[in-house]
């Protein structure tokens, strides 16, 4: 149950802080950075490797750095642009993968 819960975490984040393109180029985040962010706001319920391999999905995705640098900060105020929403499922399914035995 608690993989389920660290999926839709991970969805429910993708779908809120997949922010705007066309980023006037704010710094693109870290692994690590990441990765604290998506332990911190899963409250435990992913471990480092989990949360390690959810990071690297999100950076090798094609979300704009904007976006990504809103998962980092946490920040839900951001709205996706078309090209943020396109990438949002690729990095789904990836990060989807990171959670499943």
């Amino acid at each position: 149950m608690k993989k389920t819960l660290s999926a839709a975490f991970i969805v429910a984040a993708l779908s809120v802080t997949s922010a705007c393109g066309g980023d006037d180029g704010g710094d693109r985040p870290s692994k690590s950075e990441l990765t604290d962010q998506i332990v911190k706001s899963s409250d435990g319920a992913l471990t480092k490797k989990q949360a390690d391999c959810a990071a690297e999905a999100i950076l090798d995705s094609d979300l704009s750095d904007e976006a990504i640098k809103a998962v980092a900060e946490g920040d839900n105020d951001f709205e996706p642009s078309k090209d943020d929403e396109k990438a949002q499922g690729d990095a789904t399914t990836a990060i989807t993968k990171c959670l499943t035995p």
